[in-house]
């Protein structure tokens, strides 16, 4: 099995890229990213310091309404999606992590054609939003019934894979916390996914779950791959942890005790507790968040 790691916090020269050709984003998907931000902008302020407090704790999983806003920062097209390669997806299942609102999800599914694509995340409303959001990105001939696309209808409670592959019945979303309780867990988890993102989570993982969580979250993601299976992390620096820390006062005494730091995941991922046999740098350009 193989790791790709995303580093998001360089900018490089398109020269570095060449084999990375972009495209201009068509209309309808610059609209469907604007009523993204615009589904998912749904926070308003508070009156006193202990509403502030449950408004602010609320987010300890990162699971903020305004992530692609702040990721994109102006930008029609993610710039992650330069640095994935199409071959990774197309015609496999694939698992993305920490799906927020969906638009990665989305993109990929209708772009790199997976057979099957399923987005989780922690927060049940942005997992609603996502399903909502899948309408924006649905071509004028799709037939929908009710809220959601006939085949997610009917799909969106289980496993298995829809009969059709083409979009939009090839992706569904699902509330999960990915965090096993303990690692007696990992003996039931079987191989079901050719590629399995993890796009700016880890930081959210460690500080509520601290190292041995985000061992075991490593562990379940290398258990859920096939053979010759990809995993694709994107860590957010240490540096940037402090900061979050002060949500609430496990994630203040989690990170106090972290002893396995970011900058040693690649080297835990190739070990033999976990069984990587390679990894490939992918460094995004122009990218706009740092550490989020």
């Amino acid at each position: 099995m193989e790791l790709s790691h995303v580093n998001s916090n360089e900018k490089v020269d398109g020269n570095q890229l060449k084999s990375l050709k972009r495209k201009q984003p068509l209309d309808d998907e610059a609209a469907a990213q604007k009523r993204v931000r615009s589904e998912t902008n749904s926070i308003s302020g508070t009156s006193t310091n202990h509403e502030k407090r449950n408004k602010v704790d609320k987010f300890r999983y990162g699971n903020f309404d305004r992530y692609y806003g702040t990721r994109l920062s102006g930008q029609s097209r993610d710039p992650r999606l330069e640095v994935l390669k199409k071959d990774w997806f197309q015609g496999k299942s694939v698992l993305d992590i920490g799906c927020n609102a969906g638009y990665l999800t989305l993109s990929l599914a209708k772009e790199f054609e997976p057979s099957r694509i399923l987005g989780i995340d922690i927060d049940d409303h942005l997992i609603g939003v996502a399903r909502k959001n899948i309408r924006h990105y649905c071509d004028g001939n799709v037939e929908l019934i009710g809220k959601l696309p006939a085949v997610l209808v009917k799909n969106k409670e289980t496993n298995e894979p829809t009969t059709s592959t083409g979009f939009p019945s090839n992706v569904w979303f699902r509330k999960e916390n990915y965090v096993l309780e303990s690692d007696e867990f990992l003996e039931m988890v079987n191989p079901e996914f050719d590629t399995i993102l993890a796009l700016s989570i880890s930081k959210w993982i460690h500080l509520n779950w601290g190292d041995e969580g985000m061992k075991r979250f490593f562990k379940r993601a290398f258990h859920h791959l096939r053979p010759n299976g990809r995993f694709i992390l994107e860590s957010q620096p240490y540096s940037s942890y402090r900061k979050r820390s002060k949500i609430n006062d496990i994630l203040r005494e989690n990170y106090r005790s972290i002893k396995f730091f970011p900058e040693q995941f690649r080297e835990y991922l190739l070990t033999k507790e976990i069984g990587f046999s390679t990894c490939e740098e992918l460094r995004v350009p122009n990218a706009s968040s740092k550490g989020m």
